[in-house]
């Protein structure tokens, strides 16, 4: 066996034994037109995230993976994280391919109210510009902001504001997963 991939089946076995130990996330959130769901692999200083919208009135879906640096210290009352996501995204867009692709850099921002260590505030923002788009898609943005309250020591339970916005290249927008939804969220 050369080198290289005795190399790559080490690297393999150790993100896999990460991914066993790792605190990780998988949330779902939903209103009658919407389903959003997610899945998070804390690494501890990274995460890598993938999920999935979709938006029934807007026919919008919308996928992404991504990979974020991240604030290993969570003893203190804010948690940090940036890094990039890919975007997959299938709308119902007129005399255009309906498959988009985006490179979307972004963040997230959760903070525990020191005085209430049950209700946080999370936030989230991923813009992918025109350079960072592909096939028919100009440019794309996805927001979500959230009060949460943890219910117990492994779930949260929250309601959050959110939009995801496409615009194509013929000038058409779609709006899509917008307004207020309720969601949970459990750790594993």
């Amino acid at each position: 066996m050369n080198i290289t991939c005795k190399t790559l089946l080490l690297t393999a076995g150790i993100l896999g034994a990460s991914v066993v130990n790792a605190a990780s996330t998988a949330g779902v959130s939903l209103t009658n037109e919407t389903v959003k769901g997610d899945v998070n692999f804390d690494m501890g200083t990274f995460g890598v995230d993938a999920g999935v919208a979709y938006d029934k009135d807007e026919s919008f879906t919308a996928t992404h993976i991504g990979v974020n640096v991240q604030d290993a210290d969570t003893s203190g009352p804010l948690q940090v994280g940036i890094g990039a996501r890919v975007y997959g995204i299938d709308a119902d867009v007129e005399n255009d391919s309906d498959l988009s692709m985006a490179l979307a850099l972004g963040g997230w921002y959760r903070y525990t109210l020191p005085q209430a260590n049950r209700i946080s505030i999370y936030g989230s923002i991923y813009y992918a510009p025109e350079v960072l788009s592909f096939t028919n898609l100009d440019h794309m943005y996805t927001y979500e902001f959230r009060a949460e309250y943890m219910t117990m020591r492994n779930a949260r339970a929250y309601i959050s504001y959110g939009k995801t916005v496409a615009v194509y290249d013929n000038n058409s927008r779609v709006e899509a997963n917008e307004g207020f939804a309720i969601g949970a969220m459990v750790d594993f």
